[in-house]
This record gives C-alpha cells, sequence and structure tokens, in this order.
C-alpha cells in the first residue's frame, strides 16, 4: 500500500472513532513520542522504561506507546507518572493518527517498532530509531524491510561500533545517519544490591572455595555461544578439574535447552558446566565468581558487561559487540576472535548453524588458553578486573548516557526548526 493511499486511508470516516483522553501538556516542553512493539517485560522494553524514566521532565514530556501488550513494565512507567498509551487491535492506524494530532510531538522515538513510521512522515515529525544489536539474525524479508523503512528514519542512535558497521555494510544504512551511544548501568540499583548480604554459597551449588568460577549472565539462547563453552570445557577437564562454568538465565526455547544440558550429560561436564537457571540478583552470581564470561555469537551492548565490570570481574569475550571497544590492549579482559571473522561477514544463516548444533569451534584453544590464563593469574587478572568499575563510573553510568540522548534529541528538534 502506498503512503497515499495509506493516508487517505487513516482519514477516511470511521463507523466507532476510537477516542483517547486529551492528554495534559506542558506547552513549554519538547514533546517525545516513543514507540516499542510491546511494554510489558524483556531486556529491550527495560531499557526503554529506565531512559523514559530518567529523562528530565522538566525539559521533556513523554509518552509511550505501543501496538502490543501493555503488561508489568508499562504498569511500572505508569506509576512513575510516565504516559503510557496501548493502541486498540482495531483501527490501530486510525487511532494513532487520532494520539499524533492531539499530542503533536516534537519528535518520535522507536525501538524495534515501525507502526507509526508513515505517519511520522505525514505529520512532519522527526524519528530518531535505536539500533539495539547486530541485526546478523534478520531474515532476508526483515533485512529488506528495514533498509526500506530508512526512508522514514531521520537519525539512528547504535549501541555500538559493530551494530553500526553492521547496518551500515548490510541494511543500506547511511553512516552519517548514525551516532553511536553506548548502553550505560544504573549504578544506584547495583550500589543497593552490592550492600545486601549474599544468600547464594558455592556450596549450594556444588563449587569448592578452590575453584576458579566464570560467571555467565545470559539467557539460555544459543547465540551467547553455549557449544562453545562446552567444546571448551571439555578440553579443560582433561588436564583440570578446578574450573567451573556458572551459567546463569532464562531458557528461551525449551528444545534447544535439552538439547544442550543432555549434550553436558553425555560429555560428563554436568559438574563443571552449571546451569541453575535464572537468579534474580545478579550481585550473588558475582559474589561467589572470579571472572566473567561471554563467547557470543552476536551482541549490541551486553548489559550483563557492564554489570561484570561494576562488580569488578576480569572478562573474557569474544569479538563482537563492543567487546572491543571495553577490553583496552587487555586491561580488564581477554579478547577472543569470533568464529566466523569480522561482523559484517555474519548472516542469520550462518548464525544459526554456528548456534544451534554442537561441533568443533575453531576458536576452543584461543578460549581455553584465556580461560586457564585467568585461573593461572587470578590475583593478577582479580586486580585487573577492578579497573572494569572505574569505567563504569568514568564512561557508562546510566544518568550520562541519557544525557547524550536528550543532547541528540534537542540538536534534532532544533534543526527540524530552522
Amino acid at each position: 500500500m502506498t503512503v497515499l493511499k495509506l493516508v487517505k486511508r487513516l482519514f477516511a470516516p470511521k463507523t466507532q472513532p476510537m477516542t483517547f483522553e486529551r492528554p495534559d501538556i506542558d506547552p513549554g516542553k519538547l514533546r517525545l513520542l516513543i514507540e516499542l512493539a510491546s511494554f510489558d517485560k524483556g531486556g529491550l522494553e527495560k531499557v526503554v522504561l529506565d531512559s523514559a524514566i530518567a529523562f528530565n521532565r522538566d525539559r521533556f514530556d513523554v509518552t509511550i506507546v505501543t501496538a502490543g501488550k501493555v503488561g508489568h513494565l508499562g504498569a511500572v512507567a505508569r506509576e512513575a507518572g510516565l504516559r503510557v498509551i496501548g493502541l486498540p487491535e482495531r483501527d490501530t492506524l486510525n487511532a494513532y493518527v487520532q494520539l499524533l494530532s492531539q499530542i503533536q510531538p516534537d519528535l518520535a522515538m522507536s525501538h524495534f517498532s515501525y507502526v507509526g513510521y508513515p505517519l511520522f512522515a505525514q505529520f512532519g515529525i522527526r524519528n530518531i530509531t535505536f539500533i539495539h544489536n547486530v541485526y546478523a539474525f534478520f531474515s532476508s524479508e526483515q533485512a529488506r524491510a528495514f533498509a526500506d523503512n530508512d526512508r522514514y528514519v531521520d537519525l539512528y542512535i547504535s549501541v555500538s561500533k559493530n551494530a553500526t558497521r553492521y547496518a551500515a555494510a548490510k541494511l543500506g544504512v547511511k553512516p552519517e545517519k548514525v551516532i553511536t551511544v553506548p548502553n550505560g548501568l544504573i549504578i544506584s540499583e547495583h550500589e543497593a544490591r552490592e550492600k545486601k548480604p549474599g544468600t547464594l554459597r558455592r556450596e549450594d551449588l556444588g563449587i569448592a572455595g578452590t575453584d576458579y568460577v566464570f560467571a555467565n549472565v545470559a539467557s539460555y539462547n544459543l547465540h551467547k555461544g553455549h557449544y562453545v563453552m562446552v567444546d571448551a570445557m571439555k578440553h579443560i577437564v582433561a588436564k583440570r578439574k578446578d574450573i567451573k562454568i556458572l551459567c546463569v538465565g532464562n531458557p528461551v526455547f525449551a528444545p534447544h535447552v535439552e538439547a544442550l544440558t543432555d549434550l553436558i550429560r553425555r560429555k560428563g561436564l554436568e559438574q563443571h558446566i552449571l546451569m541453575p537457571g535464572y537468579i534474580a540478583d545478579v550481585a550473588d552470581v558475582h559474589r561467589i565468581s572470579d571472572a566473567f564470561l561471554l563467547p557470543s555469537f552476536i551482541e549490541g551492548w551486553s548489559i550483563a558487561m557492564n554489570e561484570a565490570m561494576f562488580y569488578g570481574k576480569p572478562m573474557v569475550l569474544t569479538d563482537t559487540g563492543a567487546s572491543a571497544e571495553v577490553i583496552e590492549n587487555g586491561d580488564i579482559g581477554i579478547l577472543v576472535p569470533n568464529e566466523y571473522g569480522d561482523t559484517t561477514e555474519l548472516d542469520s544463516v550462518t548464525l544459526d548453524q554456528l548456534a544451534y548444533a554442537p561441533r568443533d569451534y575453531a576458536i576452543t584453544p584461543r578460549l581455553v588458553e584465556a580461560m586457564e590464563t585467568m585461573a593461572n593469574y587470578r590475583q593478577e587478572w582479580a586486580a585487573r578486573g577492578k579497573q572494569g568499575r572505574t569505567k563504569i563510573y568514568t564512561s557508562y553510568d546510566f544518568k550520562d548516557i541519557v544525557r547524550r540522548y536528550e543532547e541528540v534529541i534537542e540538536e534534532v528538534v532544533r534543526e527540524q526548526r530552522r
């Protein structure tokens, strides 16, 4: 459907017009509309919530809108005084038109959601879109849709240099349309967690006090490199028994997790790769761990990486997402090459082939070497890991990141008004 036909359809008379309570908007503030696919649970939704709450309320009037479910995080946002609108399933676009007419946003920001794109263009609303990941998991249809929607986007905010490079090389995004702003960490939340007494003990998980423990805090999504960890541990246990991996996270697809745990059992690694599931307090996980391990095939900017840095843990990371931006010359960790070469060489077929079936990986010797090096020189690496905490405070404080978002927003609005 062309934009012209769409607009005609949207403005055609409706038998049951949708109505919204007219919002109370301060005319002295910049009106910001944030669109996302749903507002219930999930990492991306939590990032949207945190940033929306952190925006300066004296300067910004924020409306969050979704055509999907408004659930837990939507309720949290409303309790925090934010305006949250769930569009109806029927006449969604017509309802969106009415909402835009009432709010008259100065700017739209979208997070992996494209419902309002043609409407933003029709209303002359500038649109900033976030690139949250290296979008190599896109199907060919998704990649084409992303490239086609580029015409509706005035500016992208990308979370990492790798995510930016991939969008430019594979998705048709002009590099000059992208600003790279890293993900930050809400430091106050983790300072509060750190002060609480720990409830998780090594002995609860069968871990000895002399073991060297790598925490892998990630969903049980095999794109995170779980089979790489299995391959590495096969080689490690042949030489030593004191290295353990503690995999903490939620299952994404049950059959994948069942296949993984079955392989771990068949290889006799269940005492060395521990999978207790989700543990709510990440501080507890880091208290009983010595280092952080994330051999992912794909990342944008890992919040789990930021958390590990806050808790002062040395890190072993594959070269994806922002790992090469935070580990500088081996200062706070060891960077392991990824399995496929340059980030721009990755695609969805290659990603799934590497992630979803066990194999002998080319990077395994490098990963084994990195893990054994940290275990052999634990005091040295413990000292190095503490530098990561300093980096969080100086460069990745979430409050500072949100201020950068605000600066970008104000600049885009100024350009529009010139």
